[in-house]
Parts: C-alpha cells; sequence; structure tokens
C-alpha cells in the first residue's frame, strides 16, 4: 500500500496583512476624499449656483400684486 503524505497545516498570516493592506487603502481613499485641496476654476456669484428654486423672470417684469 503507497503511503499518503500529510503535511502539518500551517496557521499563515496572509489573510492578516491582506486586511491591513486593504484597511490602509481604505483609509487613503477616505482621506483622499474628505481633504479636497482643489481649487474652484471660477469663483461664481452666489445666485448663479442657485438651482433648486424655478423663478421665471415674468414674476418680478411687473413687481408685487397685493391682490
Amino acid at each position: 500500500m503507497a503511503e499518503i503524505k500529510v503535511e502539518a497545516k500551517r496557521s499563515g498570516l496572509g489573510w492578516l496583512w491582506a486586511v491591513i493592506i486593504l484597511a490602509l487603502v481604505a483609509l487613503g481613499l477616505w482621506y483622499l476624499m474628505s481633504v479636497s485641496h482643489a481649487v474652484p476654476a471660477t469663483a461664481a456669484p452666489a445666485d448663479s449656483v442657485r438651482t433648486s428654486l424655478f423663478v421665471p423672470a415674468a414674476a418680478f417684469a411687473e413687481g408685487r400684486t397685493n391682490g
């Protein structure tokens, strides 16, 4: 009968290094996304960036009416 060689199981820490490296990469990406040193190309006036409120220009053409 042939012998089957069984090697001792090594408890490697490769998985721990992989987790540590992934955590460092995640921290690096978080830092780069949270601390932005980018400067806007043009300084726009505050009113030009308002997009959530649509007021037609005709509403202000004749002024306010008191009903």
